[in-house]
């Protein structure tokens, strides 16, 4: 009883530190890849011909993917509700595949308060209210301030956009959803040491990703990503609404995306924050 007490200490304080130390928005976005997820859905592998003909399937879905923009620009507005902290944002959200981001929060009068970009190894944040910037190096940032590893990540991108980049070879076995609404495709990401292992619901009749379930090293399940709404744009499908939820801190997260647009191609400085004048600088090695 005093190890689930200390452990639950622990995680308080970890929360803590993150509001603290990044902009309230940056703050919620964390919730979100720390969020626990409820028991597996899927059943058993299919058996070989099943298989191959998901896999024909599936090879000509990436395919279709392929000749999809690598950006998206649009209005984000994010509302999180978790046992330590609950808040929500207003802003706009620019991404360039295959793992940098930026994030804009502004006021009701349009003005920015908080800016956060990362490409999944360094990040920058402003805050506007208190004249401050980071910048620096993610891993360092998450050492100094014992911050879980699997807060900071490039799957942010492919997660916020529904996007699926792999290949079939990177899918090791399918399976059918206990409910019958699509297969899931359990995919390894060789190399990637935070997320290597992820598992998603997608329905190829309808051609959505309905939902993906991340796992660490450890075999730990990292967040639960539930895609509740999706449009078309120039034969791409694009999520409009994301919901997140967990077990642990009973997180849940909603992310809606509005005026969605993808015939922009971004370019890194796009992702690069300009250091205000006299704000207070601190720089992570």
């Amino acid at each position: 009883m005093k190890k689930k007490l200390n452990q639950s200490k622990k995680k308080s304080l970890i929360f803590k530190k993150i509001s603290s130390l990044l902009p309230h928005f940056s703050a919620g976005l964390i919730f979100l890849f720390l969020a626990g997820c409820a028991d597996r859905q899927w059943q058993d592998p299919l058996e070989k011909n099943a298989e191959k003909a998901i896999r024909s399937l599936l090879q000509q879905e990436l395919q279709n993917r392929q000749a999809c923009t690598c950006c998206i620009d649009a209005e984000i507005t994010a509302k999180w509700d978790t046992q330590l902290s609950d808040g929500g944002l207003n802003g706009y959200l620019q991404v360039m595949l295959p793992s940098s981001i930026k994030v804009v929060a502004i006021n009701p009068l349009g003005q920015p308060l908080y800016a956060l970009t990362s490409d999944g190894k360094r990040f920058q944040a402003i805050n506007v209210e208190k004249g401050l910037y980071k910048h620096g190096r993610i891993s360092t940032f998450t050492d100094k301030h014992d911050i879980p590893e699997n807060v900071f990540h490039k799957e942010w991108a492919n997660w916020l956009t529904g996007s699926m980049n792999f290949t079939t070879e990177q899918v090791i076995d399918i399976r059918e959803d206990v409910q019958a609404r699509g297969v899931w495709l359990h995919v390894v990401n060789e190399g990637n040491e935070t997320l290597p292992d992820e598992y998603l619901l997608f329905d190829f009749s309808s051609r959505k990703l309905l939902e993906r379930i991340g796992f660490d090293n450890d075999g730990d399940k990292v967040a639960h990503v539930i895609y509740q709404g999706w449009t078309t744009k120039n034969n791409c499908p694009l999520p409009t609404e994301i919901k997140i939820q967990g077990i642990a801190y009973d997180t849940e997260i909603l992310i809606e995306l509005k005026d969605i647009l993808n015939d922009q191609v971004f370019t890194p400085p796009t992702f690069k924050l300009k250091l205000p004048p006299n704000y207070l600088q601190q720089y992570y090695p």
